[in-house]
């Protein structure tokens, strides 16, 4: 893994190299860094200056920065900004030494950042293996374990490719947080409660929904008698609990700091517009959908699930309370609006939990007697290892695609690194925001090419005995590129300003095999203001198409940025880049609003 990132992030310059470390959500974990210590801005603008040059986006807006009353303010919470704060200062000063941009985003920041990323997988590994020791694993096994949880899960993509995503630091903060309880239970004092504590406080910190974490202290217990123990020696030492709430509270309370900093309020949800669907868990897209499920990117995961036999018929309370947390941190992802959690490979919210997953798969391969068992279990896990570092790859390239997949398109390109499946795969799944409203359409636009409707271009249309409903449809080929399409002004969508959520769709007719395996479904608004063009399109076909001469339906959706400008030109039509002959029928598209 240092080798990889040495060679690949550190000494490229292109796309994955070092300009890309930090990346994604990661720019507003790490954010706080270079707008507090060096920008002296807890407004941030200085900071977005900064990424939209790095990024070459003149009229970069980040996600991370959302509208509270009159002010902007990070959403993401400042636990991994205070884990990298060493890194962050090894690389402001070797940035001065070197005379380098002391910018927060130079050569040697983006180095330390990833340095410091890999540090804290590192140490979450190694406060695993002693859990798993604490747990009487076999030396072999917990070998084995750690190699596997490694490699053959999507914590190794998050690690590498992702560095300053979240999760990491959550995996080495619960890991580090189950050690030194297992400390504190065998001794109850002001050192072991107050490790016990800074952990949980980072915990919280880094994502507070991972306080579920606490449901797990019964898990590392011998016995009823023995927690039960343990919950007396707590309320038996009062300055002991004291010190252990108090470092808790220090901890958490640096983000409502941090919000009075950006705000002046020092309470509030900072994730406006966003939040949970608790009457309406996603549990089974979770786990087990084609889009992102656990368990069909990540099996392994799965596997571990035996774990939990061999504690169903030893230690009840050890069962119980992991069950429970897998049940409460399952129902908590599976509850948040955007269940896949947008971008990304697998379902990165669960990588959190990777620990307390390597935990139950060391238990389950320690049943197994030495010898060739242990030879024959290892042997077991190097499909899913395989799995998942050529799904790795797959989605690296741009073979597996970040939000869209379903089951068409996961088994036409299961494990396949040919050329022809780069990007091969179309369509667009987005799912609402929010606050949108999907019971009715703010705006609607059909037609069936028999006569010109509002708002449709009239691009060629032609009367053909091949049309899908009654006598016309609309034609494209080699000279007639671009399909009929809507062309509205944005102000005769809704009232502006305003997120709309598009979803279309559109018979379509290929003349030859693969007719249309090049047409783009297009998106675009046009706007003679500079930084509001917009610009999307994505493969019609879900998946490339072999037949001919037959009528299918295609659909879409997404997100469109916010329009505020009521003069912006929206359209939305088919341009067939391939320019083999094609038709389409029945198009239909609709806008939701709040």
């Amino acid at each position: 893994m240092l080798a990889f990132f040495f060679s690949m992030r550190v000494f490229n310059d292109g796309a994955p190299g070092w300009k890309n470390i930090i990346t994604s959500d990661g720019r507003g974990y790490y954010a706080y860094l270079p707008a507090l210590l060096i920008d002296h801005d807890p407004t941030f603008s200085e900071v977005v200056k900064k990424e939209a040059r790095l990024l070459k986006y003149p009229h970069y807006k980040p996600g991370y920065l959302v509208k509270s009353g009159d002010h902007f303010l990070n959403k993401y919470f400042a636990g991994e900004a205070l884990l990298l704060l060493p890194f962050f200062l090894l690389g402001t000063l070797c940035s001065f030494i070197a005379g380098t941009n002391v910018d927060g985003y130079s050569f040697f920041f983006q180095f330390f950042i990833g340095l410091g990323s890999l540090f804290y997988l590192f140490s979450g590994f190694a406060f695993l293996k002693k859990i798993l020791e604490f747990f009487q694993i076999r030396p072999i096994i917990i070998s084995i374990t750690l190699v596997a949880i490694l490699i053959g899960t999507n914590l190794f993509y998050y690690s590498l490719w992702q560095p300053t995503m979240s999760h990491v630091f959550s995996f080495f903060a619960i890991n580090g947080f189950l050690w030194f309880t297992i400390n504190a239970i065998k001794i109850w004092d002001t050192k072991t409660a107050s490790w016990m504590g800074v952990f949980l406080g980072l915990v919280c910190l880094i994502r507070p929904t991972n306080i579920i974490v606490v449901l797990l202290v019964p898990f590392l217990t011998e016995s009823n008698h023995h927690f039960i123990q343990f919950f007396r020696d707590i309320l038996a030492k009062k300055i002991t609990l004291i010190i252990f709430l108090l470092i808790i509270i220090a901890i958490v309370f640096i983000q409502p700091l941090l919000w009075y900093l950006q705000t002046g309020h020092l309470f509030l949800w900072s994730y406006s517009d966003e939040g949970f669907n608790f009457s309406d868990p996603q549990i089974m897209n979770v786990l087990f959908s084609y889009r992102k499920g656990l368990f069909i990117y990540t099996p392994l995961i799965l596997l571990s699930l035996f774990g939990l036999f061999p504690l169903v018929f030893g230690k009840r309370i050890q069962f119980f309370s992991v069950a429970l947390f897998l049940v409460s941190g399952t129902y908590l992802i599976a509850s948040w609006w955007n269940w896949y959690y947008g971008d990304g490979f697998g379902l990165r919210a669960f990588i959190d939990y990777y620990g307390i997953f390597a935990i139950l798969l060391a238990i389950f391969m320690n049943r197994f007697r030495p010898g060739l068992a242990v030879f024959g279990m290892a042997l077991f896990l190097t499909p899913f290892v395989l799995l998942n570092l050529v799904q790795t790859w797959q989605y690296s390239h741009l073979v597996i695609l970040p939000n869209s997949m379903n089951a068409n398109k996961y088994h036409h390109i299961f494990m396949r690194t040919d050329s022809a499946v780069m990007n091969c795969l179309g369509g667009n799944e987005e799912i609402a925001n929010y606050n949108i409203n999907l019971n009715n359409p703010v705006s609607m636009f059909a037609t069936d090419f028999e006569k010109q409707a509002d708002g449709w271009s009239s691009n060629t249309i032609i009367k053909t005995s091949r049309a899908f409903s009654k006598l016309q449809s609309g034609y494209l080929d080699s000279l007639h590129p671009f399909s009929p399409g809507i062309a509205v002004k944005a102000g005769q969508l809704c009232r502006l300003p305003a997120e709309l959520h598009v979803t279309g769709e559109i018979m379509v007719w290929d003349s030859l095999p693969g007719a249309s395996n090049d047409a783009l479904v297009v998106l675009s608004m046009d706007s003679i203001q500079p930084g509001e063009n917009y610009w999307r399109g994505f493969r019609l076909n879900d998946v490339p198409v072999k037949t001919s001469k037959s009528w299918r339906k295609c659909r879409f959706s997404l997100m469109l940025p916010e329009i505020s400008n009521p003069d912006r030109i929206l359209k939305v039509y088919i341009w067939n880049t391939g320019r083999k002959p094609m038709l389409v029928d029945d198009f239909t598209v609709r806008f939701f609003g709040r």
